[in-house]
């Protein structure tokens, strides 16, 4: 994902922080939205069937970010940190408001195959619906925090390992140790009859 005017957005989130003028927020919008349509893009592209456009994800998203009280963004990067979670729970919270909790509800599976690269996962591997592995990422966030983030933004943002290095302010290999062990963690919570964690 490209990042265009990091500095740039980065002032402009302190200014509309600390009370900046309406130019200011018009001005933080026009840069933000291409990232937000780039996040909303990806992110609906794992969720079919969904009939929404991203313009519908970013006003839904956007609704979220910015709820009228002035948001503690300390960066671009924590932005985008943040816009992903933000994202993932206005999908998820669609579905869980259709019903769709239970296996095999109206949405396209998530194949644990396309968590990708570093771990090794067997053919046929089992699937989950997405409000599984949102509530999955929830549980995995109060064991390993930094994983969880990892797995939103690999998965669910669409970053390359670089990327999340830098939109995390760690290295490479800090992301590639996390991202094997939050895909081994949800590829066994996922498997029929899993262990629970930790046993």
């Amino acid at each position: 994902m490209p990042t265009p005017d990091s500095d740039e957005i980065t002032a402009l989130l302190h200014r509309w922080r600390n009370g900046g003028s309406k130019d200011d927020e018009l001005a933080l919008f026009t840069h933000l939205y291409p990232l937000l349509r780039q996040l909303a893009a990806h992110r609906l592209r794992r969720s079919a069937p969904m009939t929404w456009q991203p313009t519908d994800l970013i006003g839904e998203a956007y609704a979220r970010l910015f709820p009228g009280q002035r948001a503690d963004f300390r960066n671009r990067q924590h932005f985008l940190a943040i816009a992903a979670r933000v994202m993932r729970r206005v999908v998820a919270d669609h579905f869980r408001e259709r019903g769709a909790e239970k296996r095999g509800g109206a949405q396209a599976p998530l194949s644990l195959d396309e968590l990708g690269g570093e771990v090794d996962v067997a053919d046929g591997g089992s699937l989950a619906d997405l409000v599984e592995v949102d509530r999955l990422i929830d549980e995995l966030s109060s064991i390993d925090a930094r994983a969880a983030e990892i797995v939103e933004l690999r998965y669910f943002a669409g970053l390359t390992v670089p990327e999340v290095g830098d939109v995390l302010d760690v290295s490479e290999r800090t992301v590639k140790r996390s991202w094997q062990f939050a895909r081994a963690w949800l590829h066994a919570r996922l498997e029929p009859g899993a262990p629970a964690a930790g046993t």
